[in-house]
C-alpha cells in the first residue's frame, strides 16, 4: 500500500513526478499503496485530488528472478525514463509469506486519470493491449511471470500525508501495515489518523509515507499504513514506544497515546487479519533513482 503523498503534479510526466511515501501479479511488481511513498497534489485539469494508487503484484519462479529483474529493467529503461513517459516503480518484498515476490505500482492519480487512453495507467489490462510499452511488456515480460493476479486500488485518507524530508524523493525502503476496520468506524478512524499523522510530522523521524484505503481489490474494511525510510535506524526511532509514543503526548497532551492506542484497539475488527511487510526499492526497474 502504500502508503503511501503531497506534492506531485499528477498530470504531469516524470520531469515533475516526486515520490510519495506515502498497494496483482506475484513476483510482486506493484503500486503501494500504498506502497514507495510519494505525495499528493491537484489534478491541474479536473480539480480531482491526485490521491489514487493502483499496485499489482507479480510472482516469479526464482529461477526466473534475475532474467525478470533485467526484463524489466531493460524495459523500465526504454519506456519510462524520459520526460514524457509514464512512470512506473517497483519493489521487493523482504518479509512475511510474499516474501521474493515483487510489488509494481502508480500514482498517485485522479480517477479520471485513469481514462487517459495514451497511458499504461490504466486499471483494466485490456484498456492498453495495443499500446507499444504494453505490448513489449507482453512480449519480454510476461513469458517470465509465474501466474497473474489481482490487482489494488487505493486512495489515500485525506490530512495522513507525512514527509520530515526536505524533498520527495524514493526511499530505500518501505513499511506496509494492513489492519481492518469494524464497519460504521471510518470517521473515528479517520480522526485518529490525522491525529497520528500530526504526531509523525512533529517527530522529526526521517520517514515519508500515508495511510491508506483499499476501495478495490480485496476487503472494503482494509487500510494501510505506508512508511517509507532510508534509514533502520530512524525507523527503529518510530516503532520504540519512548519514541512515537512521547512525540504524540508532547503533540496531543499527557496520556493521549495510550488513548489513541485504546481507541485503535475500539475502531479495528477484533481477530481481523493483520499484516506487515518490508519492502526494498528497485531503482533499476523503477523511473526515478534513490537519492545520491
Amino acid at each position: 500500500m502504500c502508503i503511501l503523498d503531497s506534492g506531485w503534479r499528477s498530470n504531469l510526466r516524470l520531469s515533475s513526478v516526486k515520490f510519495l511515501y506515502n498497494m496483482k501479479h506475484n513476483i510482486i511488481i506493484s503500486v503501494g499503496l500504498l506502497a514507495g511513498v510519494f505525495f499528493l497534489s491537484q489534478s491541474n485539469t479536473t480539480g480531482q485530488e491526485a490521491n489514487l494508487f493502483v499496485i499489482r503484484y507479480i510472482n516469479v519462479d526464482r529461477a526466473n528472478a534475475k532474467e525478470f529483474e533485467k526484463a524489466v529493467a531493460e524495459k523500465t529503461k526504454k519506456f519510462n525514463r524520459s520526460e514524457d513517459s509514464d512512470p512506473w516503480f517497483t519493489h521487493k518484498i523482504v518479509t512475511g509469506p510474499r516474501t521474493g515476490q515483487y510489488a509494481r505500482w502508480f500514482g498517485p492519480k485522479t480517477w479520471a486519470d485513469l481514462d487517459n487512453p495514451e497511458s499504461t495507467h490504466r486499471i483494466t489490462l485490456g484498456a492498453t493491449a495495443t499500446h507499444e510499452e504494453a505490448v513489449y511488456w507482453q512480449e519480454n515480460v510476461l513469458p517470465l511471470e509465474k501466474e497473474v493476479g489481482n490487482n489494488e486500488v487505493w486512495m489515500v485518507v485525506p490530512g495522513t500525508n507525512f514527509s520530515n524530508f526536505s524533498e520527495d524523493q524514493p526511499r530505500k525502503y518501505e513499511a506496509i501495515y494492513r489492519w481492518k476496520m469494524k464497519p460504521g468506524m471510518y470517521q473515528r478512524k479517520t480522526a485518529q489518523d490525522v491525529k497520528l499523522t500530526k504526531a509523525i510530522q512533529a517527530s522529526g523521524f526521517k520517514i515519508q509515507g500515508h495511510i491508506a484505503r483499499l476501495v478495490s481489490g480485496g476487503d472494503y474494511m482494509t487500510f494501510a499504513n505506508a512508511i517509507a525510510f532510508d534509514s533502520w535506524e530512524e525507523y527503529g526511532k518510530f516503532r520504540a514506544w519512548e519514541g512515537m509514543g512521547e512525540v504524540f503526548d508532547k503533540v496531543h497532551g499527557k496520556g493521549s497515546w495510550k488513548k489513541f492506542l485504546k481507541e485503535h484497539n475500539a475502531i479495528m475488527q477484533e481477530g481481523g487479519e493483520t499484516e506487515g511487510e518490508f519492502w526494498e526499492y528497485l531503482e533499476d526497474l523503477s523511473s526515478l533513482e534513490l537519492p545520491k
